[in-house]
């Protein structure tokens, strides 16, 4: 899909929902509300805002949708919430919330497409609280060091795959956190998912972290721990770096 057919296919969606009394707002999320991160691989992602039940309805007849006629996979999330895949390849995400389910939500980058019940308002206040929520804690460095010992831990143990998933999913996503919190203001972070757009943001650490999981569990752990020791301790003297020290003694008397 190229510029045009997306902003084109973005319209059509918020004139076709603007039809629909039952709706009260359209929140652009991600590419779909900023143009400067689209590219010919963004997808359309969305929130709809309803009246209190009206969601059902919604998403259980999608001709509301442009080109829904064209859908080629749907998969269900929570009871109101969809990812489709089109048969030209565009991949479409949205929910459906009443307002009072919004105001649980989490939002990073977003655009106002329709606002008929203060949604606007409400939706800058679920901005300011997912990002306040998304700030490093005191514990996230003790969270890293249990991550990763838990994931040495499954690999002593022979669960390998379980292992991995540890390390490469859940203990570096909090490393990325940690490090993302740090960085100077840069308009290309994801607060609410620290791994988008890092070989842009930051090529150097993209290449050598790819290169530290290349290693076995127990290795890539004491290179994680030197990592973020590394960048991050002369700035936040005040973590608990006495737990990486405790860590990279446990996994270093197994060597």
């Amino acid at each position: 899909m190229n510029a045009a057919q997306f902003i084109d296919y973005t319209e059509r969606l918020r004139t076709s929902l603007e039809s629909r009394d039952e709706v009260v707002g359209l929140v652009a999320l991600g590419s779909t509300a900023d143009s400067t991160f689209w590219d010919e691989w963004s997808d359309h992602d969305f929130w709809v805002i309803t009246k209190p039940g009206a969601q059902d309805a919604l998403v259980e007849d999608l001709s509301w949708l442009p080109e829904y006629q064209n859908i080629a996979i749907l998969i269900t999330h929570r009871p109101h919430g969809r990812t489709m895949l089109f048969r030209n390849r565009h991949k479409v995400e949205f929910a459906v919330f009443d307002v009072d389910e919004l105001r649980s939500a989490k939002v990073e980058r977003y655009r106002v497409l329709i606002d008929r019940d203060q949604i606007a308002e409400l939706i800058k206040t679920v901005h300011e609280e997912s990002l306040k929520q998304a700030r490093t804690r005191s514990e996230t460095l003790e969270n890293l060091c249990l991550l990763l010992w838990s994931a040495c831990e499954r690999h002593y143990r022979g669960e390998l795959l379980s292992a991995r998933q540890y390390l490469d999913a859940f203990a570096v996503n909090q490393l990325l956190s940690l490090l993302s919190d740090s960085e100077p203001g840069d308009a290309r972070k994801d607060a609410l998912d620290p791994r988008r757009r890092l070989e842009m943001r930051s090529p150097r650490l993209a290449s050598e972290l790819s290169a530290t999981l290349n290693n076995p569990v127990p290795e890539a752990a004491l290179l994680l721990l030197q990592l973020v020791e590394r960048e991050l301790k002369s700035r936040t003297p005040a973590l608990a770096w006495d737990k990486v020290d405790m860590v990279r003694g446990w996994i270093a008397e197994q060597k």
